[in-house]
């Protein structure tokens, strides 16, 4: 079974940040994107194998999640595209290392809480529940960044 090394939810999924930040910090051998959506999108999938050159790439549906960990022992980055995806894997027995609120995109009923993380209140309950089972949950838009607790940041959500 791989070992994860980073479990991220971004929605920009694989862009330059990963390549030349996230994986200097957390080396792996393999980065997993788990995205229904995506994974039907046989074209935009090669343009993500394309931004991550000299990594392997897997872009599997939520439902193939476990079955991808599963087949190699190896280290991986696994990237979500939003919240509900993360929590679907998780309610579908995906076992996680942590996850990592990296990017979230803004929109309307949502409040920024740092620099490129904007959660809704219905989030950021989600993001809550999650926690509440045990995993931790931080935000943490780069590596740089200092890792931000639920909680330091509760103030923020209305």
């Amino acid at each position: 079974m791989a070992k994860q090394k980073i479990v991220r939810i971004d929605y920009r999924l694989i862009h330059g940040q990963v390549v030349a930040k996230w994986i200097k910090y957390y080396p792996v051998n393999r980065i997993i994107v788990a995205d229904d959506e995506l994974k039907n999108d046989a074209f935009m999938c090669d343009i993500y194998k394309m931004a991550a050159p000299g990594n392997e790439v897997e872009i599997v549906g939520l439902a193939e999640l476990q079955a991808a960990l599963d087949k190699k022992n190896d280290d991986v980055m696994l990237i979500f595209r939003d919240i509900k995806n993360a929590k679907q894997a998780l309610d579908s027995g995906v076992g996680l290392s942590e996850l990592n609120v990296g990017a979230v995109q803004t929109g309307k009923d949502r409040q920024f809480v740092t620099s490129g993380v904007a959660l809704s209140k219905e989030e950021f309950d989600c993001l809550q529940e999650i926690q509440q089972t045990g995993l931790k949950v931080y935000i943490q838009p780069i590596p740089e960044n200092e890792k931000l607790s639920l909680e330091s940041i509760a103030n923020k959500i209305k």
